[in-house]
C-alpha cells in the first residue's frame, strides 16, 4: 500500500501560496494570481509522487481575501478538517516577509478548532519571493529580522523555516528559481514522517461530518443534473438553498469550539460585526446571524 502523507498550505493571497504548491507539484495545476483578489476560492487537492510516496497537497482559501466572509472562510476551516480527518504531516505557512493581523488571526483559528498547541511542532514557515534564498546568510538576516518583530512570535514557535523565490515564467524564463525551490521544498517533505492527529481535529468531524456528508451529496446532485441537462433554474435555486443553509449550519458547528476554547476571540475581532461587539448573554446561533455575513476585510483586532 502506498504511503500517503497529508500536507496543509495556508497564507494569505498574494503570498505566492499557489505557485508554491505548483513548485512542489512541478504542475501548473494550482491557479496562480497576481492581483489582491485570490484565485484560490476552494480548498484545492492535488496528489504528487515523490520517491514513491503520495504527497496529498491541500491549498485553502487565501487568506485575506476582502471578497470572503466570516462564514466562508469557517466553512474552509471544515472543508480542511474533512480532507484531513486522517492526520497530517505538515503545515506550510506561506508569507512574503511579514504576517498581516488577518493571516495571524486565521492560524490562531486552526489552533483552535482543528489542532492544538502542538501544531507549531508540525509547521514550517516558508517565506517566499526572496532572491537570495541560496544564500545562507541572507536567510538568517530575513529569519532575524521576521523573529525580531514582536507581533509575529508565530516565527520563533514553528519548528522550521525555509526560504524559496517561486518567480513566475515571465520573471524567469528557464525557470532556474523554481528548480532550486522545488528541491528545497522536496528535501523538506521527506524529513516529514509523522502524522499529527489531534483530539481537536477528531472532535470538529464528530461535530459537521452529518452536515459535510449532506454538503457533498447535494453537490454531487447538482453536478449530475448538470452533465445530463437536466439542472433546471428551479432545481438549482433548490439545491443552492439546501447547501447555503448547511454551510450556515457548519459555520455554526465550526464557531462554537473557539468561543469555547478561547473566550473572547470573536472580540477581539469585533469589526466583523460592529464596535463593542460582545458574545455574553446573546447566544453564539443569534450572534452568528450578524457574525456570518460580514466581509472580512472588515476585520481588525482591537
Amino acid at each position: 500500500m502506498i504511503e500517503t502523507r497529508n500536507i496543509l498550505l495556508i497564507g494569505r493571497t498574494g503570498n505566492g501560496k499557489s505557485a508554491l504548491a505548483n513548485v512542489i507539484s512541478g504542475t501548473s495545476k494550482f491557479k496562480e494570481s497576481e492581483f489582491v483578489n485570490s484565485e484560490t476560492k476552494d480548498v484545492q487537492i492535488e496528489i504528487v509522487d515523490i520517491d514513491g510516496i503520495n504527497y496529498k497537497i491541500v491549498d485553502t482559501v487565501g487568506l485575506g481575501d476582502t471578497e470572503l466572509t466570516m462564514q466562508q472562510v469557517l466553512n474552509k476551516l471544515a472543508d480542511a478538517s474533512h480532507v484531513l480527518r486522517k492526520g497530517l504531516s505538515q503545515v506550510l505557512f506561506v508569507t512574503s516577509g511579514r504576517f498581516t493581523e488577518e493571516e495571524l488571526i486565521a492560524f490562531d483559528l486552526l489552533r483552535t478548532v482543528l489542532f492544538d498547541e502542538n501544531i507549531v511542532n508540525y509547521t514550517t514557515i516558508v517565506r517566499t519571493k526572496f532572491p537570495g534564498f541560496l544564500k545562507p546568510e541572507k536567510c538568517a538576516e530575513d529569519k532575524k529580522r521576521m523573529e525580531n518583530d514582536k507581533r509575529t512570535e508565530v516565527v520563533k514557535l514553528c519548528n522550521k523555516f525555509i526560504h524559496v523565490n517561486n518567480l513566475s515564467e515571465d520573471e524567469d524564463p528557464e525557470q532556474k528559481a523554481r528548480e532550486n525551490s522545488r528541491i528545497i521544498l522536496r528535501t523538506l517533505l521527506r524529513t516529514c514522517q509523522d502524522v499529527y492527529k489531534p483530539k481537536n481535529l477528531d472532535e470538529m468531524n464528530e461535530r459537521i461530518r452529518g452536515y459535510m456528508t449532506e454538503k457533498e451529496k447535494m453537490i454531487k446532485e447538482m453536478e449530475e443534473l448538470r452533465n445530463k441537462g437536466q439542472l433546471s433554474e428551479e432545481e438549482l435555486r433548490k439545491h443552492q438553498k439546501k447547501i447555503e443553509s448547511l454551510e450556515k449550519e457548519i459555520a455554526s458547528k465550526v464557531a462554537q469550539p473557539v468561543q469555547e476554547k478561547n473566550p473572547g476571540f470573536f472580540e477581539k475581532v469585533g469589526a466583523w460585526v460592529g464596535e463593542g461587539f460582545t458574545l455574553a448573554g446573546e447566544g453564539i446561533d443569534k450572534v452568528l446571524e450578524n457574525l456570518l455575513i460580514q466581509p472580512i476585510k472588515r476585520c481588525k483586532i482591537m
